[in-house]
């Protein structure tokens, strides 16, 4: 059987049918659906190794090579526990919280999955990829309609199984570096050779070395953070400038320390769930370097043999900081003292 052929019998096993509805947000006018949670996704996994394997029938040559490369072939077994499908003619709006007016945290592209994890007054809460959040239900298709749209529209993709790797221009080590791609998270695979695989990021071909660190298979896309969140982040973290430091405390509206400081911006702008303490948070995140610092990440700063002190990077050359009780929450330049190490929390 052919790929196509392959992909209309998915199709026909799931009984429902696409529905597209045309819009761009979850404000826009459309055609309701009615909201019901989703069933796990029974018989997919079945369908997706017969898909599989007349593909590796197909092409032979391209599949042995990937073999002998150690990446992994397979179905994406815990991907999804109750498939959702945007539904969208562009992409579908995830807010932190179930109202239209909510903060965008993240985007589903037409046809992205995720997994639905509750519904509220119209509202289902999902997550996908390293995005939890809310989607508005009349744009999201659950079930048989959610299955069908996975069947027949599938590609096949890169997941990554380890915490990060990065992401360079050309296939080798001395090229470039473009960014990092993280556990969980998924890329059009275009092709692989010798370990590298070519992904599709940010819209462009580029390469991961990725032997025995992703999983090639015919899945359909994840959720993509939003571009904004850094800034949102920074902006949210430098309107408690002036405010008290307090010994122990983690709302800054009524005083912070440092680390309860960035623990509060963090949750509150960004989603993102920290340790305590500076040198518990000093162990969160990904190393990076002075050079490629970029907003929202994180300066961890000792006295001595122990870290002691963290700030938020803002750009510029600046951080923001609750500095002491003299001085309260303020804006520093990042190198008044040397950073131990810089972490970064936001994916």
């Amino acid at each position: 059987m052919t790929d196509k052929a392959w992909k209309l019998l998915g199709f026909a096993i799931a009984c429902g049918s696409a529905v597209w509805i045309a819009a761009a947000d979850v404000q826009a006018a459309g055609t309701k659906t009615t909201v019901t949670t989703g069933t796990p996704v029974a018989g997919i996994d079945v369908y997706m190794d017969k898909y599989q394997e007349n593909t590796k029938q197909k092409s032979g040559e391209e599949t042995a090579g990937l073999t002998q490369d150690k990446m992994r072939i397979g179905t994406f077994r815990t991907i999804f526990s109750n498939l959702g499908v945007a539904i969208v003619e562009d992409s579908l709006n995830i807010r932190k919280e179930p109202k239209n007016d909510a903060e965008v945290v993240g985007k589903l592209r037409s046809h992205s999955g995720a997994s639905v994890l509750s519904e509220e007054n119209g509202w289902y809460k999902i997550k996908s990829g390293q995005i939890t959040g809310y989607v508005c239900g009349q744009y999201l298709a659950t079930g048989k309609e959610a299955r069908a749209i996975a069947y027949y529209d599938m590609k096949l993709m890169l997941r990554v199984d380890t915490q990060t790797l990065r992401v360079r221009s050309q296939p080798n080590t001395d090229a470039q570096i473009l960014g990092r791609i993280h556990e969980g998270e998924t890329y059009r695979f275009l092709s692989g050779s010798k370990g590298w695989a070519q992904i599709e990021y940010k819209g462009k071909p580029a390469y991961a070395y990725v032997p025995e660190f992703a999983t090639i298979a015919y899945t359909i896309p994840e959720a993509e953070i939003n571009s904004d969140v850094r800034s949102q982040v920074v902006n949210y973290a430098v309107n408690f400038v002036g405010k008290p430091y307090r010994w122990g405390g983690t709302n800054p509206n009524t005083g912070a320390d440092c680390s309860g400081f960035v623990q509060y911006v963090m949750e509150h702008a960004a989603g993102v769930q920290l340790d305590r303490t500076s040198r518990q948070q000093a162990s969160e995140g990904e190393a990076v370097p002075a050079s490629n610092m970029e907003p929202g990440d994180l300066l961890f700063y000792s006295s001595g043999s122990q870290i002691d002190h963290v700030a938020m990077y803002i750009g510029e050359g600046q951080i923001v900081h609750a500095a002491n009780r003299r001085s309260g929450i303020k804006i520093s330049t990042w190198n008044y003292r040397n950073p131990v190490t810089i972490r970064r929390v936001i994916p």
